[in-house]
């Protein structure tokens, strides 16, 4: 209800509110809030979601994981030459990480480490080994990688491997293998690839072949049917 006031001619006014004490007022302000508050969550929102996204993204694209390929690209150099060419400890630090455990051991005059890391995508149990001589790897392994092997490799097939073979020849056929040992000693290459996935036989059926420079020179197998 409007106030009335006396003027000085003696006549009667009606004062009129201030409009911020209107009721009108009140719910504009009202409705005003709420749309800017939801804009304003909205925006936080979609930036709280891409900076999820980027965080997610990250993790995936930055696992940690040390991949077959990598294993692959590990250079080795000659024992007998100080392992000179071959990848420093240094520098697979900063590409894999710290590893997991090292051990040192001087045998006539020759001091050499190994080193293991144990983030590698091959599933739990899969290790990297690697051993060093004057700070240079001469050899790599890798243990417990696990693969699904489309082939089954039968006993029959173990004994079709021929002596001179090439290893690529030979992983072209059979795939890669589970296990695999390689070191640069006196000028020669020595591979060794252990089997034991899509290996028919008796539990824990297995089998090893060697190359010598890159060429089959030897195998054993156990339980293979």
């Amino acid at each position: 209800m409007s106030k009335k006031v006396v003027g000085e001619d003696g006549r009667t006014y009606k004062v009129k509110k201030p409009f911020y004490k209107r009721v009108w007022f009140w719910i504009l302000a009202v409705i005003v809030v709420l749309i800017i508050g939801g804009s304003l969550g909205s925006k936080s929102n979609s930036n709280t979601t891409d900076n999820s996204n980027k965080s997610t993204s990250a993790k995936t694209d930055n696992s940690g994981k040390i991949t077959r390929s990598q294993f692959d690209s590990i250079k080795i150099g000659d024992l007998m030459n100080n392992a000179q060419g071959g990848d420093t400890l240094d520098s697979l630090k900063k590409k894999f990480g710290k590893p997991q455990s090292t051990s040192s051991d001087t045998t006539n005059g020759l001091k050499t480490d190994v080193v293991t890391w144990t983030n590698v995508a091959g599933g739990f149990g899969a290790n990297v080994i690697v051993s060093f001589t004057d700070n240079h790897a001469y050899d790599k392994n890798l243990t417990g990688y696990k693969l699904s092997r489309k082939q089954n490799i039968k006993l029959s097939d173990f004994e079709s491997f021929n002596n001179g073979m090439k290893y690529s020849d030979f992983t072209a056929k059979w795939g890669q293998p589970d296990y695999y040992n390689e070191s640069l000693i006196n000028g020669s290459t020595t591979i060794i690839a252990g089997y034991t996935s899509g290996v028919k036989g008796g539990l824990g059926a297995n089998f090893n072949v060697t190359f010598t420079n890159g060429a089959l020179s030897g195998k054993t197998q156990s339980d293979m049917k």
